[in-house]
């Protein structure tokens, strides 16, 4: 008799993925997340090709993902539209954050299924309150609810 090991997504409740296709940005969000916000386990990726491959390859769920925009080859409107066919993938929120604010692109990040659509931080201050605030409201509060649906 042979026993089929059910695989189970995880969601890891501190864990989060960011996305941009800036070495240097992603090096900043590192920093600030290892220095002023250490409660969260934080994955970088280049490109939403590269989150997708990951996403595709563990079993492990971010509880909440922070996604560019502009991107070249693969979009953030296209990685996005991407994350929410998978119904594996759907629930994990989805935080737009981006330089470029108007109010045509805003509209498309929420039709895409964006959860939230934000403009990117300009300084090391300001993305320490925005990531704080974002974590606080996306894991901390609402973590517990996604959590359910995966």
């Amino acid at each position: 008799m042979v026993l089929h090991e059910e695989k189970q997504v995880r969601m890891n409740n501190q864990l989060i993925y960011v996305v941009d296709d800036e070495a240097d940005y992603l090096n900043l969000v590192h920093y600030v997340f290892t220095q002023f916000l250490p409660q969260y386990v934080v994955s970088l990726f280049p490109s939403g090709e590269a989150l997708l491959g990951n996403l595709q390859s563990t079993l492990e769920r971010p509880a909440l993902i922070l996604l560019d925009f502009h991107m070249p080859i693969m979009s953030g409107q296209q990685t996005l539209v991407r994350l929410k066919q998978e119904l594996a993938w759907k629930p994990i929120p989805v935080v737009v954050v981006t330089s470029a604010t108007s109010d045509r692109e805003i509209q498309s990040c929420y039709e895409a299924g964006a959860n939230s659509c934000l403009a990117k931080p300009t300084n090391m201050e300001s993305m320490q309150n925005l990531f704080k605030r974002v974590c606080s409201y996306w894991v901390d509060t609402n973590g517990m609810a996604t959590a359910e649906l995966v």
